[in-house]
């Protein structure tokens, strides 16, 4: 028997997910993939003072780098890279909304 894809195991998952818990997810894809999309487009990624590249912004998503500053040290932890992306918001109507991917490259 062939081993499957990841895509057919993912949707093997998906299919008990509701239709509100999908439409989030494709809300995400969409804004991933739009994000992919500008990264490819841009060759001279534009950088903060510290070094640290920004995300792109604009569109429908873009992945941003973030720095978090401890409050009480003063010292700043990251980058961590957040898909940001335009989904309808708790309250229903469309919104930013993000999601943690994990630590970014410094």
């Amino acid at each position: 028997m062939p081993k499957r894809s990841k895509a057919g195991r993912l949707i093997q998952e998906l299919q008990d997910w509701s239709d509100e818990e999908l439409g989030d997810l494709a809300e995400m894809i969409q804004g991933l993939l739009e994000s992919r999309r500008e990264e490819a487009e841009e060759e001279n990624q534009e950088t903060r003072e510290d070094g640290t590249p920004l995300g792109k912004h604009g569109g429908r998503g873009h992945i941003e780098l973030k720095m978090i500053p401890d409050s009480r040290t003063g010292k700043a932890y990251g980058p961590y890279r957040y898909l940001r992306y335009w989904g309808i918001t708790k309250k229903g109507t469309m919104g930013l909304k993000s999601v943690y991917l994990g630590k970014g490259d410094r």
